[in-house]
Parts: C-alpha cells; structure tokens; sequence
C-alpha cells in the first residue's frame, strides 16, 4: 500500500499495530464490497476495519456498502466488530449517525502531511495497543518525591507513603489501620 496517500498512511499505521489486510474486493456471504483498504484484527480485537475515503466516493454510496456489509455479517452470523476508517472530508452529521448505526465510525480527515501522524494516532487510538511508560523508575521517584512532601500532605495519606515502599500489603494493613481508627473514633463520638 502506498503510504503518501491518506488510506495508505491510515493502512501503514494499522499494519504495524499488528492488523492482517484483507484482499478486495471484500466477499461476504458471496456478496462483494470494494473498499480501499480492509483489515481484520486478532485476538482480543478481531475487528473487520474497512478504510473508506470520501474524497473519491459519495457519502450516499458510502452509506449504503456499510450497510449491506453489517447485513452480510448478520445473515453471516459474523461475531466481529464492524469499524470503518474514513479518510477525506469529513461525512454530513446526519450520515454520521446513519452509519454509526451499524459499525464503529472513525473520520480522521485528510492526513497528508508527516506532522498529522499524531493526529491520526489520536483518530486511531481505539483501535492501536496502548503505549505504556516503563514502571520500575517513576514510581520509585514518585514514592521518593511523596516522602519529601510528607509535612504537607494530610496525615493519613502521609502515613500510607512509608508502607509503599513496603509493597501492596503493607499500604493495605496501613489502610485499614486508618479505617479501623476513624470506625473506632466515630463510636466515640456516638457514645459521648
């Protein structure tokens, strides 16, 4: 797939994100839909994603092809999620909602220049693995940074900064340490 072209760079983004293409024209239950582009998922996200672009077809068409794939897959007792991927100007509000009536819509505009690609990873996030950060050095830094801030925080949360070090459990025996003490205190009150 070309990637200078906004199905292509859309495409691109997925395949790295470890989606299969799928030849087209599409086949489903011996009925054919042309798309640009279309890919499955795998485990846990087995999505069909068919990337349209509304720059060289009609809304109304459009429309009308993801309808007839979300009755296929219903007739063909499909159980994967339906998401389109839209490229090109952005659909009327009113074939928004038609089309969101059937499958996942995702318009992500005209994505041309290098400078979009966080945009369009953002457009794209639902259906790209989450990047997470590397856990093991800020949160010693965070727990490092809590215990100097200690004469400022309320006491309780200040008490649980010391167990955290500890681990989990600890936090946790802290924890309902402080619950059992403000129960017990309540009593108090009550019985006074």
């Amino acid at each position: 797939m070309n990637d200078i072209t906004p199905v292509g760079r859309i495409t691109s983004m997925l395949l790295e994100a470890g989606y299969r293409s799928v030849s087209t024209p599409l086949v489903i239950g011996g009925l054919k839909f042309d798309f640009p582009a279309a890919l499955v998922g795998t485990d846990p996200s087995p999505d069909l994603i068919l990337i349209a672009d509304t720059a060289f077809e009609q809304e109304e068409r459009l429309v009308a092809k993801l309808e007839g794939v979300a009755r296929s897959l219903d007739v063909a007792r499909s159980k994967r999620p339906l998401t389109v991927v839209i490229a090109g100007p952005r659909p009327s509000s009113a074939n928004l909602e038609t089309m969101s009536r059937v499958c996942r819509v995702l318009p992500t505009g005209t994505v041309l220049d290098r400078d979009t690609e966080d945009s369009l990873r953002n457009w794209l996030a639902v259906l790209l693995p989450l990047r997470l950060p590397e856990a093991h050095a800020p949160i010693a830094d965070a727990l490092e940074l809590l215990s100097k801030l200690g004469a400022g925080l309320d006491p309780e949360v200040a008490g649980l900064v010391t167990p955290a070090k500890q681990g989990t459990r600890a936090v946790q025996l802290q924890l309902h340490q402080i619950i059992d003490d403000a129960v017990a205190d309540a009593k108090e009150d009550g019985a006074a």
